[in-house]
């Protein structure tokens, strides 16, 4: 009875102790603060808000989640949603989410006592030489301290051990913080390789469909040519036409024949990236062809505001959760100035006989405060704290710096779409133009009122202008995956449940620690 008070006393005593130190504690270093930054009011302050019409360029919406969709494409579609579900290097960064959510959890194991049980036996002979009481001069008390000389016995023992450090200072406090923040930083790498697939992938969907369309004209040109190769023959047969004509007209539909075998090879190159994109086997991945203009449609350009942009972009996101880890890493260094308090205690069972080894009478315990006050460690914690404060500084410029980035690429590409739709509308009166002049010049040629090579330059003309047009719709295409990725994509409105981390949920805040 009197050990089970004694027991009673010790524990609330040291339970007062706990509440009266935790309350008592303060959290080192400073509240994150997010830095002042200079934002722009609009697109239409950085000069690229209206076309040369002046009309706006783009919509005031963000992008949807599944921003992809808005080229209309169900077969793009599929081949994201495919590369998101086996790409490698996605699976992959989403592990190292998972490898983050563990660290945290790590992180704040010290925050719980840290119990363990164990159970031994042992076979203790006391050595004739020695002399009873030796353990305790020595302060090594032990159950044999007090045994004869020359004796043995049988020591049976099950104990539960007890470590638990008090976070008065806040260290464990600011070590989760930091590993929270660096956890939301794998997150938003996470959503960044994704980001970065779906514009590669959508980059060379449109190149592999402008190749389909460049071989598309390459075999119109062959068979035009071959057409006015035949009459041209058929003209020099009859003294129509020169030998020179008919070997003009040759050059011009082998020329056109070179063509389409390089195209085609482009063509299987892009259809190789499109299968490692999608973690297809070599080989597996069929895409029928498809010109360019038949598979896509041209979106708007949902940009929203500038400031918006430092909530979307998964870099700017990810260099903030990390300079929020590092500013929590200035606490936790500063943590380690302070004394650390901790509780530590044992209590079991033993006995020299196994009979009486549950018995009442073998319980045995020991439990008490313990003080650590740090006096001289060579400069260590002098170290760490300025190598935090370093870090910190280095991930400020970071950030800052991502958020310029991030304005300047979609200012660039703003830009460039607006000149990129410009060109293209251009360049379709200059086909249309084209055309005409070469119905002209073949008209012409065979009354006999010019040469061939009126036609031959109107042919050439002709060519270049498809080939161009092709062109700047594929870069305008390309560009407008560049601005989605550049605006940061989309994000679902809700968090689903999913068995890997979703690249399109939005990031979940941590509130800041108290003093």
């Amino acid at each position: 009875m009197r050990r089970d008070r004694a027991l009673s006393r010790a524990a609330s005593c040291v339970g007062g102790v706990v509440v009266l130190l935790a309350f008592g504690g303060c959290v080192q270093g400073e509240n994150y603060k997010k830095p002042d930054l200079a934002v722009p009011a609009g697109w239409d302050a950085m000069g690229i808000g209206k076309d040369q019409a002046g009309a706006p360029m783009a919509t005031g919406r963000l992008p949807e989640a599944r921003w992809w969709r808005e080229f209309q494409n169900e077969e793009l579609n599929g081949l994201i949603e495919q590369a998101l579900e086996r790409n490698h290097d996605v699976r992959r960064a989403a592990s190292r989410v998972l490898e983050g959510r563990a660290a945290l959890m790590a992180a704040g194991a010290g925050l719980y006592p840290q119990v363990n049980v164990q159970s031994q036996y042992s076979r203790i002979e006391i050595s004739k030489n020695t002399l009873a009481g030796l353990g305790l001069a020595s302060g090594r008390a032990a159950p044999q301290t007090f045994a004869t000389p020359g004796t043995g016995f049988n020591l049976w023992n099950a104990a539960a051990d007890l470590s638990w450090e008090l976070d008065l200072w806040g260290r464990i406090r600011r070590g989760m913080e930091a590993a929270s923040a660096e956890a939301g930083a794998l997150e938003q790498d996470h959503r960044a390789v994704a980001l970065a697939l779906i514009s590669d992938l959508g980059q060379a969907y449109f190149r592999l469909r402008e190749l389909d369309e460049q071989v598309a004209i390459a075999d119109k040109n062959l068979a035009v040519r071959k057409d006015s190769l035949g009459i041209i023959q058929s003209r020099a047969s009859v003294g129509l036409a020169s030998e020179l004509d008919v070997k003009r007209a040759e050059v011009l539909v082998a020329e056109s024949a070179a063509q389409i075998p390089e195209f085609q090879r482009l063509r299987a190159v892009e259809l190789h990236r499109i299968e490692v994109l999608t973690g297809a086997t070599p080989g597996s991945l069929s895409l029928p062809s498809k010109p360019l203009r038949t598979v896509a449609a041209q979106p708007e350009i949902p940009v929203g505001l500038p400031s918006q942009l430092l909530e979307r972009r998964p870099d700017i996101l990810q260099a903030e959760r990390t300079l929020i880890a590092a500013n929590a890493r200035i606490g936790e260094a500063r943590a380690y100035f302070f004394p650390a308090l901790s509780i530590t205690g044992q209590g079991g069972l033993q006995s020299v006989e196994f009979s009486n080894w549950f018995n009442g009478n073998s319980r045995t315990y020991s439990i008490g405060p313990a003080v650590t006050l740090p006096i001289f460690l060579g400069g260590t914690n002098v170290a760490r704290l300025d190598q935090a404060e370093a870090r910190y500084e280095q991930m400020l410029e970071t950030y800052q710096q991502t958020i310029l980035n991030a304005f300047r690429e979609v200012a660039d590409q703003l830009v460039s779409i607006r000149s990129r739709t410009e060109q293209r509308d251009r360049q379709r009166e200059q086909v249309k133009a084209s055309e005409t002049a070469l119905e002209l010049a073949q008209i012409r040629y065979r009354e006999g009122m010019v040469n061939y090579l009126d036609v031959l330059e109107a042919e050439r003309s002709l060519l270049a202008a498809e080939t161009q047009l092709v062109q700047t719709e594929r870069a305008r295409l390309t560009d407008m995956v560049t601005l989605f990725k550049a605006l940061g994509g989309g994000w679902d409105s809700a968090p689903q449940a999913q068995p890997m981390p979703s690249p399109f949920r939005p990031p979940s805040a941590s509130p800041p620690l108290g003093g």
